[in-house]
C-alpha cells in the first residue's frame, strides 16, 4: 500500500493527465479499430505526446528534406587514375517502418514523388558549400509512422521509351548511372547482383528509426560511404557495393569536421 502511494505522489500534474490522455485513446480505439494514434514518449519527465491520425491512419502531410552525398573521397588504386565523380540517377526514395519488410512489402511509402516524373541526377561525391543544403525536398502525404528502412531507386542504364529522361545526362551516352575518373574516362555504374535499387536497413540509419510525424518537416542526411564502398572495375562498367547511412537532423546543423 505503501509502494502504491509513493507512485502516485511521485507523478506530476502533467504526467497525470498524460496517462489520463493515453487510457482515453486506447479506450477510443478499443472503439473504433479503424483508428489510430503517434505516442512519442519523452523520458525528461514531461511525459510525452499523443497525436491521433483519422480514420484508417490517414495520411500526414510534411516536407521531408533529403540531402545524399558523401563526406570523403574513395581511395585511388594504386597506378590507376582517382574516381572524380559516381553520378547515379535516383527515381524513387521510399521508406517502410518494418525493419525485416522484403522488396514486394505493401507498406513501403514514397517519400519523393516526383521523382518517378523527374529523375534527379546526383554526383555521391559532389562537395557543395553548404554541407546541409537539401538536395532533394518534397511536401508528401504518409502515415505518421517510426521508419527503419530506406530504399533508393536507380534508373536503368538502359530505360524503355516510357521512362522520363532526364534533360542533362552527366554520362553522356554512357548509362545514366556512371564514373567518371581523373583521365576523363566515363563507365557505366552497375550495383551488385545487378540490382536497381540501394538498400539502407535499420542498422544503417542512426537510432535504428527515424520518425514522420503530423505538420513536422523530416531532413535526412543520407550519405554515401566510399571509403566502406567496393568499387570493381570490369571491361564494361565498374561494378559498385555501396554502403550508406541515414540519420534525421535538424534543418541546417553546422558542418561537421568530416564535412569539412
Amino acid at each position: 500500500m505503501r509502494h502504491l502511494l509513493a507512485f502516485r505522489r511521485g507523478i506530476s500534474g502533467t504526467q497525470k493527465a498524460f496517462f489520463a490522455t493515453l487510457f482515453l485513446s486506447l479506450a477510443l480505439i478499443g472503439c473504433d479499430t479503424n483508428s489510430c494514434i503517434l505516442i512519442v514518449s519523452d523520458p525528461g519527465g514531461s511525459g510525452g505526446t499523443i497525436s491521433g491520425n483519422g480514420p484508417n491512419c490517414s495520411l500526414s502531410t510534411t516536407t521531408v528534406s533529403m540531402r545524399i552525398a558523401s563526406s570523403l573521397p574513395p581511395p585511388a588504386p594504386e597506378g590507376q587514375p582517382r574516381i572524380q565523380h559516381v553520378f547515379v540517377t535516383v527515381e524513387s526514395i521510399e521508406a517502410n517502418p518494418d525493419a525485416t519488410a522484403d522488396e514486394n512489402s505493401p507498406d513501403w511509402q514514397e517519400l519523393a514523388p516526383n521523382l518517378s516524373k523527374e529523375p534527379v541526377q546526383l554526383d555521391l561525391l559532389a562537395r557543395a558549400a553548404d554541407s546541409c543544403a537539401p538536395n532533394i525536398s518534397e511536401r508528401v502525404s504518409v502515415p505518421a509512422d517510426a521508419y527503419r528502412q530506406l530504399r533508393l531507386r536507380l534508373s536503368s542504364n538502359q530505360p524503355d521509351t516510357t521512362d522520363p529522361v532526364l534533360q542533362q545526362n552527366s554520362c553522356g551516352s554512357a548509362a545514366f548511372n556512371c564514373v567518371v575518373t581523373s583521365d576523363g574516362n566515363i563507365k557505366p555504374l552497375v550495383l551488385d547482383r545487378d540490382l536497381s535499387q540501394i538498400q539502407i536497413s535499420s542498422q544503417q540509419i542512426t537510432g535504428a528509426l527515424f520518425r514522420i510525424s503530423p505538420e513536422s518537416p523530416l531532413n535526412l542526411k543520407i550519405e554515401f560511404n566510399p571509403q566502406s564502398s567496393h568499387f570493381i572495375p570490369t571491361d564494361a562498367a565498374v561494378q559498385l557495393v555501396p554502403v550508406f547511412t541515414a540519420a534525421a537532423q535538424s534543418p541546417c546543423e553546422s558542418i561537421s569536421v568530416a564535412d569539412r
